[in-house]
């Protein structure tokens, strides 16, 4: 009897360490990808200057929560969104919208891939 508790306990807390794992993934990707957007309107308006800020906001509150992030999941997905947020800030500076633009549907359907990796579908789990 003394095994089967110590078993569900166990169990139980795998569950939970999936689920608040999951929340964490999904609402770090969410924050991230309200940001980009939030860039693309000030890239549509050619307001550079607060692009500039926003996107460099981005790319330090990426640079302090990456390292929880690479911890949970691969670590090639991580570097590369980082580098894709580094690239963006470049074709800001630069003036370059054809390619931020370009790099930022890239940066988002990148954020979107990690979201869906994580959800417990059977093709995550098998």
């Amino acid at each position: 009897m003394k095994r089967l508790i110590i078993s569900v306990l166990f169990l139980a807390f795998c569950v939970a360490g999936a689920i608040i794992e999951t929340v964490y993934i999904s609402g770090s990707v969410d924050s991230y990808t309200d940001t980009i957007e939030k860039i693309d309107g000030y890239m549509l308006r050619d307001d550079f200057e607060n692009a500039v800020a926003e996107c460099d906001k981005l790319n330090n509150d990426w640079s302090d929560s990456a390292h929880g992030i690479d911890a949970l999941l691969i670590h090639d997905y991580v570097d590369g969104i980082g580098i894709s947020i580094a690239q963006m800030k470049s074709y800001i500076e630069n003036g370059s919208p054809d390619l931020y633009f370009s790099e930022s549907e890239k940066t988002k359907k990148a954020l979107a891939s990690i979201k869906d990796s994580e959800y417990p579908y059977a093709e995550n789990i098998l």
